[in-house]
């Protein structure tokens, strides 16, 4: 018995060690805010890819490659998103943002998967962010050009 509370004590210091450091690890500066064209460049070819992927894969959904191909992409927006600094007009814009992309890559990889009950909860979290975008753009009285072929 003896030995179990040394080793539990052992393991939970040595827990506590690894959380603290990677704790510590995450407390970088955060990055300089980049310059609203260069963001909106980038937010709005996202999105536009996002609208007219989700459109897309959703009239194919016996396509489970198609799916698949799309949450490949879905996963480097994500990345791309991780990277990008938001300019202080734009801030509160941001989180829904990447929370389109999270859940556009999580429905497209559901999809792929072949549950479509769980694909379409992402889905409208997608249509539920997107919505509050748009809201949030026109407190914020900026117009986000949307692409057209």
């Amino acid at each position: 018995m003896r030995k179990t509370k040394c080793s539990f004590r052992r393991r939970r210091a040595a827990a506590v060690a690894v959380l603290a450091v990677a704790v510590g690890g995450l407390a970088t500066p955060a990055a300089p805010a980049m310059p609203q064209p260069a963001y909106l460049a980038q937010f709005v070819l996202m999105m536009d890819w996002v609208n007219r992927a989700v459109i897309y894969v959703q009239r194919h959904e016996d396509d489970p490659a198609l799916a698949g191909l799309a949450h490949a992409v879905a996963e480097t927006l994500v990345e791309q998103s991780q990277k990008l600094s938001p300019p202080a007009a734009l801030r509160d814009l941001h989180p829904h943002f990447v929370l389109v992309l999270e859940n556009t890559e999580r429905a497209f990889y559901y999809l792929a998967q072949g549950d479509e009950q769980r694909a379409e909860r992402h889905f409208a979290v997608v249509r539920d962010e997107t919505r509050m975008m748009r809201q949030i753009q026109r407190e914020l009285g900026i117009e986000i050009p949307e692409l057209a072929l």
